[in-house]
């Protein structure tokens, strides 16, 4: 049963264990002006209520709608716990920050006379304090500021190893992990930031375009390593690396182009499945590269021309599976491809028949 006003405020005077002339003392007005109050015979003027909401410990709505609101009670109660904890967890982190960071800084000094190994760990700090404590410091452009700041402090912890190892290998990883981030980060940026608006339409193709850029950044880079180190005796970037980055790339806008056939959603499905077939398979039956074992390990292994189910040994097995994966793909491409001309035709007649 609701309550009135004066039953309410009765209730949370009773509540205090306060008088009706202590209550009026604490209100500056006549211990009667209470008792109509709580009679309903009278009501509080609106520049009473804030006062009463302070004594009582209630909300001025809570007053005027002479109830207490358990939902939004209960939602303060767990927002002041969040608050809470996340104070919490980030103290909790700055301190073990500076726990590690003081001992190795001592050590480092004490042992080897200067700082060395010290920064390996005050970068890789840096780049925890990215994941752990950014987050919550950071209020506006979450999606653009924290991916780069993580990304910057790996740049910097990579630097770091680089330097200490005197490597020359601080170009790879960091190449290697932007080209994670634009295949991750790339299409987000451009649906999202209103400076990419005008190619958003053909997002698909301009993530892909960047990625391939990238990536024969880094098969430069990993040429140049693995050729300066002697690992491979000669460059190979312009006889394979490119050559199938750009098969892939020109296979990846394919796929893309797909979405804009003027066909049902059942037939594009049977498209990209086949397509993705082609793509996979067919290299492998025709493509011959100069370096035997590349040819073993990237090429032969899944040519299912060379496929032989009568045979399951090392030397065919690769082949088989690989077979295998190309004939389900195929049948449940086929399985789409009837499903869609069903449909179509279906709603060919229907048109037909509706037009007439």
């Amino acid at each position: 049963m609701e309550k009135t006003f004066g039953e309410f405020l009765t209730e949370k005077r009773k509540e205090k264990r306060l008088t009706q002339k202590e209550l009026s003392k604490m209100l500056f007005v006549s211990e009667s002006t209470i008792s109509k109050w709580e009679k309903d015979v009278a009501h509080p003027d609106i520049s009473m209520l804030p006062k009463l909401s302070e004594i009582f410990g209630v909300s001025v709505d809570e007053l005027v709608n002479s109830s207490v609101d358990e939902k939004l009670r209960e939602e303060k109660s767990q927002a002041k716990k969040w608050r809470v904890f996340s104070m919490s967890w980030s103290l909790f982190f700055y301190i073990s920050y500076g726990i590690a960071l003081v001992p190795c800084f001592i050590c480092n000094l004490v042992i080897d006379k200067t700082l060395s190994w010290f920064w390996i760990v005050a970068s890789a700090l840096l780049l925890a304090f990215t994941f752990t404590n950014l987050p919550k410091l950071i209020k506006k452009h979450k999606l653009l500021i924290l991916p780069l700041s993580m990304y910057a402090a790996l740049c910097i912890l990579l630097g770091v190893c680089c330097l200490y190892t005197g490597g020359d290998w601080f170009m790879i990883p960091v190449v290697s992990v932007l080209f994670g981030m634009v295949i991750i980060f790339c299409p987000i940026y451009i649906a999202k930031f209103e400076v990419f608006k005008k190619v958003r339409k053909f997002n698909d193709f301009v993530s892909i375009a960047v990625a391939f850029v990238v990536l024969n950044i880094l098969l430069l880079f990993a040429e140049n390593y693995s050729v300066s180190h002697g690992y491979i005796g000669h460059s190979w970037y312009l006889k394979l690396g490119l050559p199938i980055s750009l098969y892939f790339y020109l296979a990846l806008n394919l796929l893309c182009a797909v979405r804009f056939l003027k066909v049902n959603k059942l037939l594009k499905t049977s498209i990209v499945l086949g397509l993705i077939d082609l793509v996979c398979y067919i290299p492998s039956m025709f493509l011959k590269v100069g370096n035997k074992n590349i040819q073993k390990e990237l090429i032969d292994e899944s040519n299912i021309l060379k496929a032989d189910f009568s045979i399951w040994t090392e030397s065919t097995i690769d082949n088989n599976v690989h077979l295998i994966i190309f004939l389900t793909i195929l049948g449940v491409s086929i399985a789409f491809l009837t499903a869609g001309l069903i449909l179509y035709i279906k709603r060919k007649n229907r048109n037909k028949v509706i037009n007439k």
